[in-house]
């Protein structure tokens, strides 16, 4: 199984704080921030700050800061709850909006947990397309695409008993278009382990399609990407 060198795939993308940039579209895009994650947890009796928008806002801006995008996409579940949005996760929504704004164009693309966000927001969109890239959240099956980029499944993989989110990066995987799959940007959100998972095992359709032994995971130590082997070569040496 070929993988694709790391220097090759850093000529094409900056990985960053749960942040994909592609560089040469100065696009930035950035999947399953769960505003009011917090609140939830709060309500389930975790009873202790969270500091959700403090820590959200200062991912931005360290964002805003590495790549200096000319577009930025929030690519779904962009809210935590389906079916309520609180004042407190109003002003965190309008707050990041307004960091982002002030230095770039803003793509809303709903998802699954996005029932709300019309209402809050207008002006969102489904997908996102442009110089053959091709930006939906991962939910849905979708046709006639380009270089696919998703969030949805919120990877991890764990690396001598810590757990590290991740993103993952597939050449050719779906109908001969490279994939790229990006993890939950809240810092609350675990993330869903995926050393050993198999195609079956994804939430998304797209997902569940491709092999996903041919998939490499990209983590992030001390603010810089690495590109690990495919999952096939790291379950062999596990």
């Amino acid at each position: 199984m070929n993988a694709v060198s790391e220097a090759d795939l850093l000529r094409r993308f900056g990985f960053y704080k749960g942040a994909l940039y592609v560089r040469e579209l100065s696009l930035c895009v950035v999947s399953d921030v769960h505003i009011g994650l917090a609140e939830t947890l709060y309500r389930e009796g975790l009873h202790f700050p969270l500091h959700e928008e403090e820590t959200l806002l200062e991912r931005f801006e360290a964002i805003l800061d590495r790549f200096e995008p000319a577009v930025f996409v929030l690519d779904g579940d962009i809210f935590h709850a389906f079916d309520r949005v609180s004042r407190g996760v109003r002003e965190t929504f309008s707050a990041i909006l307004a960091t982002l704004r002030a230095g770039c164009e803003v793509v809303l693309v709903r998802g699954s947990h996005d029932a709300m966000l019309p209402s809050v927001a207008g002006g969102t969109v489904e997908r996102y397309d442009r110089g053959g890239y091709t930006v939906v959240h991962g939910d849905q099956a979708v046709d006639g695409h380009g270089t696919l980029i998703i969030g949805h499944d919120h990877p991890a993989i764990e690396i001598d008993l810590a757990r590290f989110p991740c993103f993952l990066y597939g050449e050719g995987v779906v109908r001969g278009r490279d994939l790229v799959v990006l993890p939950a940007a809240n810092p609350l959100s675990p993330g869903v382990t995926i050393n050993y998972a198999r195609s079956r095992d994804f939430l998304s359709p797209i997902l569940r399609r491709v092999d996903a032994s041919a998939l490499q995971p990209v983590v992030e130590v001390d603010g810089e990407a690495v590109v690990l082997p495919p999952l096939a070569g790291i379950r062999r040496f596990a």
